[in-house]
């Protein structure tokens, strides 16, 4: 009961934030679709698409390695975390100069995705920070001061959209809010952490960041797995149909995609815990289900209402990819949950080759139906996707925890 205790407290301070965010997302989401349309929409949210892929490699896995090696967040900060924090500067800027150099490599970069990423790219080092302050936030049980820092940024973002888009800027300048937004998440989340632990100074030191990157590499290449098949779909109706499809696709996707993070704020809560004990974990494999089960039957009722509201009309087939994504939501929940227990039990490379089979098998089957079939076919694979890589997951995991 004090472990569902905990985790409760700790994913309410989550779901708070992400009220937050995600109510801003929308406003923004529907001012940018009622401005500039199915294929405006398009632009914006493939470039948001492309740019988190990098926010995700900023992580790299290094918190969840760094947790399960340490007991105390004291250790964290006094041994390791300004290297932590240098490395990760580093790390991000790296990914801001791979992120825009490759652009020209991309067959469905049009010249307003193209701005629309620089604009945006930045924001990859305010992520990267504000991940490495969520180590002390969450070590330390305070996702409160996590929160405040998101929201304050994600409302700042919001205030600056509503400018440009009222001003009648074009859709590549929309990423100059987001910018706006990263930067003072970072700044916040920063000022957080200094009032746990004063000596806030970012180090580089080479062998750490090498050794870091060594023992890591496993967590980070899962995640990057998990992204590019969760998202690679998006890229390939650009590429073999429009970006006007990829609007409609990307408006059910958006609101999909906001549901699809409460097992990841449950688990950012049950992860610290999970290291010492799995005491507790069929409460939460039920949580999981009922919630996600009841997700599943909310969404099938009210994707029509939900989809018109946002658009405030068009976006003809949104309503049904919302529908078929959501049949997908027990598998999300459960395998997210499924894959922290590996990352615990430190089964690394299993948890690679489940993830890498279940992108050749989306890829694949992206690759044969999309073309034909569009976002409909890239809601069902998604949702079959899933259901694979949990079913791989339980026969992995089967009678080991």
């Amino acid at each position: 009961m004090q472990v569902l205790l905990k985790i409760s407290q700790q994913t309410f301070w989550q779901i708070l934030g992400k009220v937050v965010t995600a109510g801003s997302t929308f406003v923004i989401l529907g001012l940018v679709a009622r401005s500039y349309g199915e294929e405006g929409t398009g632009v914006f949210t493939l470039a948001l698409t492309y740019l988190a892929i990098f926010y995700l490699l900023s992580d790299f896995g290094f918190n969840a390695h760094v947790l399960k090696r340490v007991s105390s967040s004291e250790l964290v900060v006094g041994s390791e975390w300004n290297k932590l924090l240098g490395t990760r500067i580093v790390w991000s800027v790296v990914l801001v100069l791979l992120a825009v150099g490759t652009l020209p490599l991309w067959p469905f970069a049009t010249g307003e995705f193209f701005q629309a990423v620089i604009f945006g790219s930045l924001a990859i080092i305010g992520s990267g920070i504000f991940v490495t302050c969520n180590l002390i936030f969450q070590s330390k049980l305070r996702y409160d001061l996590s929160v405040l820092a998101s929201s304050a940024g994600t409302l700042i973002s919001l205030a600056v959209f509503i400018y440009l888009i009222s001003s009648g800027y074009p859709v590549p300048l929309m990423l100059l809010a987001h910018l706006a937004g990263w930067i003072i998440i970072a700044l916040m989340s920063l000022i957080l952490v200094s009032r746990i632990f004063p000596l806030v100074s970012p180090v580089f030191d080479s062998s750490y960041a090498a050794n870091l990157f060594r023992q890591s590499w496993p967590i980070a290449a899962t995640l990057a797995l998990n992204v590019v098949y969760f998202r690679a779909d998006s890229f390939m109706i650009a590429y073999f149909r429009s970006n006007t499809e990829v609007g409609v696709y990307n408006v059910a996707y958006s609101v999909f995609q906001t549901t699809l993070v409460l097992p990841t704020f449950i688990m950012n809560a049950y992860y610290p815990m999970m290291l010492k004990s799995f005491k507790g974990i069929k409460v939460v494999v039920l949580g999981l289900l009922v919630v996600a089960s009841f997700g599943t039957m909310l969404t099938l009722t009210l994707a029509p209402l939900i989809i018109q509201i946002l658009t405030g009309g068009g976006f003809v087939g949104a309503t049904s990819s919302l529908q078929i994504l959501s049949l997908g939501f027990p598998a999300y929940f459960l395998s997210a949950l499924l894959m922290w227990v590996m990352v615990a039990q430190g089964r690394y490379r299993t948890m690679l080759i489940i993830y890498a089979i279940g992108l050749a098998v989306n890829l694949v089957l992206n690759f044969i139906y999309i073309p034909q079939y569009s976002f409909v076919a890239a809601s069902y694979i998604t949702v079959i996707s899933e259901y694979l890589i949990l079913i791989m997951q339980g026969m992995v995991l089967w009678r080991r925890i």
